[in-house]
Formats: C-alpha cells, sequence, structure tokens
C-alpha cells in the first residue's frame, strides 16, 4: 500500500466542490438577463415607475436612467439596474412589466380578449353582461352597466367614440386583473 493513496482521499475532489456552482458564462447568461429586464423597465414612463412594485433603490435607478444621456453611462448604468432587479422577485417583475408594457403578448392578448367583449357586451347587451360578471367577478358592476349604457348609442359608429373607449378600457382592466 502506497502511503500517498491515504492522504490523496482526504484531499477534497475539485470537481465536487465546483459542480453545484454556476460557470462564469451562465453566471454572465443570467446577468444578460436581469440587465435586458432592467432595460424594457426603463421603457416606463416616470408615473409607471412610481407604480412599479419594487423597492426604492430600484425606482431610484430606473428614475435616474431617465435622465443620462451618455451611451457609455448608460451602459453602466443598466448593468447597475440589473444587480438591483436580481434583489427582486424576477418572475413577478416579468409578470407586472408584461402587464405595463403594450406591445407584451400578455398585453395583446388582453387587448384582444377585452375588444372581443366589448362587441359581445354591445350587441347583446343584457346576457353579455350578466356572462362578463360571472366570468370576471366584476367589483363594481354598476359602473360597467353605466359604461356600457353610454356606449350602447355608438356601437354602430365607424370609429371608436370617447364612451365605447372608456367601456373598453374598463373590460381591458378586468380581463388583466383576472388573468394575474
Amino acid at each position: 500500500m502506497n502511503p500517498y493513496d491515504e492522504v490523496e482521499e482526504d484531499l477534497p475532489d475539485e470537481a465536487s466542490e465546483t459542480a453545484g456552482a454556476p460557470s462564469k458564462s451562465q453566471i454572465k447568461r443570467e446577468d444578460q438577463v436581469l440587465q435586458a429586464l432592467g432595460k424594457r423597465m426603463t421603457s416606463l414612463s416616470a408615473k409607471q415607475i412610481a407604480e412599479f412594485p419594487v423597492e426604492e433603490s430600484l425606482r431610484d435607478a430606473l428614475l435616474e436612467w431617465k435622465r443620462i444621456r451618455s451611451h457609455e453611462a448608460q451602459r453602466r448604468h443598466i448593468k447597475r439596474i440589473g444587480k438591483l432587479v436580481r434583489e427582486h422577485d424576477v418572475e413577478a417583475l416579468e409578470l407586472a412589466m408584461d402587464r405595463a408594457d403594450p406591445n407584451s403578448s400578455l398585453s395583446m392578448s388582453a387587448t384582444r380578449v377585452a375588444q372581443e367583449w366589448c362587441d359581445r357586451l354591445l350587441r347583446d347587451a343584457k346576457p353579455a353582461l350578466t356572462q362578463f360578471v360571472e366570468r370576471y367577478e366584476v367589483a363594481d358592476i354598476q359602473l360597467l352597466r353605466q359604461l356600457q349604457r353610454a356606449a350602447l348609442p355608438d356601437a354602430q359608429a365607424e370609429a371608436p367614440t370617447p364612451a365605447v373607449r372608456k367601456l373598453m378600457r374598463f373590460v381591458r382592466q378586468q380581463v388583466v386583473q383576472k388573468t394575474a
């Protein structure tokens, strides 16, 4: 028996220690995803950022990004925003961003569903209203009825009138809340 065999058994195996740790490349890829989410968040308006479910440090960083004009400074600041995003629940932020971003698939889907419901509410007034309230559990049924009554005379108009747009906004809000 070789006396060095025992010593080698006591030494930690480098492969077993690093097997659970992510590689540098994996860490960089994760950072890029967080930075991309941060970059999407910078496209929000100041009002949307103020209402966004994030800590004050990230909110301040997002608002500060809007004041930065230098390309290099913006690049560095996005890295900072990515680090701040890491401290949050990324999935919740992505969902909130999908709700806020009008170009997201969630938002487009909600708009399409809301448009279909508006058409039904204006075409089949009472049955559609009952089905909508049952499906989306509307808290303010009276407001929905008022919006529907105001939009009914304009239902056949070529362009959406202000009353129809108000109804659409309300219905879309209910659809988005239900999908969340």
